[in-house]
C-alpha cells in the first residue's frame, strides 16, 4: 500500500506548531533539571523531575483536550517521545509505559464513564498507569496466562488472583490494565481473556524493583493479586 507511505506523511500545520513548542519546552527543561547519570545511579526518577514532567503535560500527550490532555496525533506523539528518548531513556520508558500501553486501553475501548473517571487524572500525572499482561509462564504466548478473575455470587464484582512480572511502573503506578482468564482451565480449549482497569487501592501489591543493566531509573517489578475485588464496571 504505497499510498500510505509515499510521500512521507506530514503533520498538519497546527500539529506541527504545537509539537515544536512542546519540543522546545522539553529541551529546556531537561537541560536545566534532568541529570541522566544521577537517575541511573539512583535507580529512580526523582519526585521533583516527575513534577516537572507533569507540568509539561507529558503524561497526557495523546489524551484528548476534553479530558485534560494535549490531544496530539500519533505522529506528533512519536516525535515528542523520540526527543525524550534521546535525552533520558528511563524517562521515555516510564512515560511510554504510562500512555502507550498503560492507559491506551481506556483511551481506545473505555466506556464514557471509564474515560471520565480515569483519563483526566492520568493526563495530568496525578495518577500513573501500567500494563500487566506478562507472567512467568506467559510472555509472547499471552493465551497461557494463569491469573484468574471470577465473577462474585452477587455479580457485582470480579475476584482477581494471580501474579505478573516485568511490569514497567509497577512500583508506583496507581492504575493497571490487567489481563486475566475469565474461563475455566480446560485442556485444548481457547481461554476467554478479559482486560480490567484495576486501581492499586483495590489491593494490588508489588515486589521490589528489578536490577537492570540499563534504563535503571524506570521501575520494573512483579505484581501480586490476592482476592482483589474489581467492580464489574471496570471491565474493558
Amino acid at each position: 500500500a504505497e499510498d500510505m507511505i509515499f510521500p512521507y506523511p506530514e503533520m498538519p500545520s497546527d500539529d506541527r506548531e504545537n509539537t515544536s513548542m512542546i519540543l522546545d519546552s522539553v529541551r529546556r527543561y531537561f537541560a536545566a533539571n534532568v541529570d541522566p547519570a544521577k537517575i541511573d545511579r539512583d535507580h529512580a526518577i526523582g519526585p521533583e523531575v516527575m513534577e516537572g514532567l507533569k507540568s509539561l503535560g507529558l503524561f497526557g500527550l495523546q489524551i484528548p483536550t476534553d479530558h485534560d490532555g494535549i490531544g496530539l496525533s500519533a505522529s506528533a506523539y512519536a516525535r515528542v517521545m523520540q526527543e525524550v528518548g534521546g535525552l533520558d531513556a528511563s524517562i521515555a520508558v516510564m512515560l511510554g509505559a504510562h500512555q502507550s500501553i498503560g492507559l491506551k486501553g481506556i483511551l481506545l475501548f473505555g466506556t464514557p464513564e471509564q474515560k471520565r473517571r480515569y483519563l483526566p487524572k492520568l493526563a495530568t500525572g496525578e495518577w500513573t498507569a501500567a500494563f500487566a499482561l506478562t507472567e512467568p509462564s506467559a510472555g509472547s504466548d499471552a493465551a497461557a496466562i494463569k491469573t484468574r478473575a471470577e465473577l462474585s455470587a452477587d455479580v457485582s464484582h470480579y475476584v482477581l488472583n494471580g501474579a505478573k512480572i516485568w511490569i514497567t511502573n509497577g512500583g508506583f503506578a496507581d492504575v493497571f490494565t490487567v489481563f486475566a482468564r475469565t474461563s475455566s482451565l480446560e485442556e485444548g480449549q481457547k481461554p476467554k481473556i478479559t482486560a480490567f482497569i484495576v486501581e492499586r487501592g483495590m489491593g494490588v501489591k508489588n515486589g521490589p524493583n528489578e536490577h537492570k543493566l540499563g534504563i535503571r531509573g524506570s521501575s520494573t517489578t512483579e505484581l501480586f493479586f490476592e482476592d482483589v475485588k474489581v467492580p464489574k464496571e471496570n471491565v474493558l
